[in-house]
């Protein structure tokens, strides 16, 4: 059962604000709450005024009940200390003053805005626990940002679903990996151990080409074209502020997860680049295992030399096709596919690819370029022949020397509007499939990507429905990704 004490013995008043209340705590008596629990369920929160301060010690606990807090004055965690926020919904920590947490716990099932004006402290572990997405304000970059201490930690946060969308500074001598990203996809940062403990550095993932999207740090943007060679060109789909705040990053080598780039250079001539203040330099001398989604780029901060963000590059000009669009329709017993370009140089034909699997494909059409263009160009193709169930398609574009590249993958179904139900979310043990159609493929994969094996399935056929359950009552709490005809579910399991 959950203590509700609040607070007794201690300094601490309930004040009325336009008739709700809120805890509020202030000068002139400091605040220090040692091997205690402390539950704060004020509707209207939990606001330190500054002048004020409240000090967690010796293992206590400060369970808030609320959506609400505010420091403005010193909020302190020491030795292994927690500050749980539990409220179910969307939960906002702001004020003037950075509150300092030890061990820092989120279980309110929502997001997290950190809107503080000095950002938030962590001393000891960050538990996204059951939260989603985690932001903080961009503008302001470091000083507003989520900063863990030397030997500081997390647990959870590293998917599209839980991550930080916006800054995450880290201090120490520690090999550390930056759970950033967009507040849609995961855009992490890995980094090998700094040579000092003193040494501090922050970054955040941004959308958009470095030559348009201003870089906060700075206050400028980064021109596409001013590259050292062998960088030939840098990539417009986003890039990395770096910021070494304090101590050195020289030889610091860092892995970065990429967004889609295959419509910007081939795996091999990718290159992690860094911008030097002037130019775009490369970073490291070998390119990824692939220009998809999540795969990785490395390289190494060079010593002497200030970086202030990281971006994709590459050692060859860009693909002679800029692909905007790629889709496909069920029509009758056919599948029609579209596709259109902004850009083609040397550009020779498409090959139009067919699996029922996504990973053995067939040629199944070929269709010619325009070849140069600098306009929209649409392109179309019908598959007169699909494949019962889902059709996957990719293209393989072809350049006149022989270059190529694939396109994103879509699947079509072909079985009409079939209407998939997943429940209960969250789930405790026994998670319900429900399919107007046959369930053709199921599949279940954690957070990390990793496919979950051994799963009981148990089929069932009541009133014309198709069930199915599938028993996680074995699987670690955290998120899953359950994928059924070829449609994505995030699960969350309790």
């Amino acid at each position: 059962m959950k203590k509700r004490l609040i607070a007794l013995a201690l300094p601490l008043w309930v004040v009325q604000a336009h008739g709700q209340n809120a805890t509020s705590y202030g000068p002139p008596d400091p605040v220090s709450i040692s091997s205690g629990y402390v539950s704060d369920y004020s509707p209207n929160g939990t606001v330190v005024q500054a002048g004020g301060s409240v000090t967690l010690a010796n293992g206590s606990t400060y369970e808030h009940g609320n959506l609400s807090f505010q420091n403005n004055g010193t909020w302190l965690g020491q030795t292994n200390s927690i500050d749980l926020f539990n409220a179910a919904g969307a939960l906002t920590i702001s004020g003037s003053s950075a509150p300092g947490f030890h061990n820092l716990q989120f279980q309110n099932g929502g997001t997290v805005a950190i809107t503080n004006a000095a950002g938030a402290n962590v001393a000891g572990i960050l538990t996204f626990g059951t939260s989603g997405i985690i932001s903080t304000t961009r503008n302001t970059h470091t000083i507003s940002s989520l900063r863990l201490a030397d030997g500081a930690g997390y647990a959870g946060g590293n998917t599209d679903a839980q991550h930080v969308n916006g800054y995450v500074t880290k201090t120490g001598d520690d090999a550390f990996v930056f759970p950033v990203g967009s507040g849609t996809d995961l855009r992490q940062v890995s980094i090998s151990a700094p040579a000092s403990a003193a040494t501090a550095i922050s970054t955040a993932w941004f959308s958009g080409s470095p030559a348009t999207v201003t870089d906060p740090s700075d206050g400028g943007t980064h021109s596409l074209t001013a590259v050292l060679a062998p960088i030939k060109s840098v990539s417009p789909v986003g890039f990395w502020d770096w910021i070494n705040t304090a101590g050195s990053d020289d030889n610091v080598a860092v892995t970065v997860s990429i967004p889609d780039v295959s419509q910007f250079a081939l795996a091999l001539n990718l290159r992690l680049v860094g911008w030097n203040g002037t130019q775009w330099i490369a970073l490291g001398p070998s390119g990824s295992a692939g220009n998809g989604e999540n795969n990785t780029l490395s390289g190494v901060i060079p010593a002497g030399t200030s970086i202030t963000a990281l971006g994709v590059g590459s050692v060859e000009n860009p693909l002679p096709v800029t692909l905007v669009s790629f889709t496909g329709k069920a029509v009758e017993n056919t599948v029609a596919l579209k596709w259109a370009t902004t850009e083609e140089t040397n550009a020779s034909h498409f090959e139009v690819q067919r699996s029922g699997d996504a990973k053995n494909f067939e040629s199944i059409g070929v269709v010619a370029a325009t070849g140069e263009s600098q306009v929209r160009v649409e392109y179309d193709l019908i598959d007169h022949s699909p494949l019962s169930g889902i059709n996957y398609y990719r293209l393989k574009q072809l350049d006149t020397d022989g270059t190529f590249a694939y396109s994103k993958t879509i699947s079509v179904l072909l079985e009409g509007d079939i209407k998939i139900k997943v429940f209960p979310n969250p789930v405790a043990d026994l998670l319900r499939i429900e399919s107007s159609a046959t369930v053709q493929s199921l599949e279940v994969f954690r957070a990390d990507g990793t496919r979950v094996e051994g799963i009981r399935v148990v089929n069932t056929l009541i009133s014309g429905q198709y069930f199915r359950e599938i028993n996680l009552s074995n699987q670690k709490p955290g998120m899953y990704v359950l994928v059924v005809n070829g449609r994505s579910f995030k699960v969350l399991k309790n």
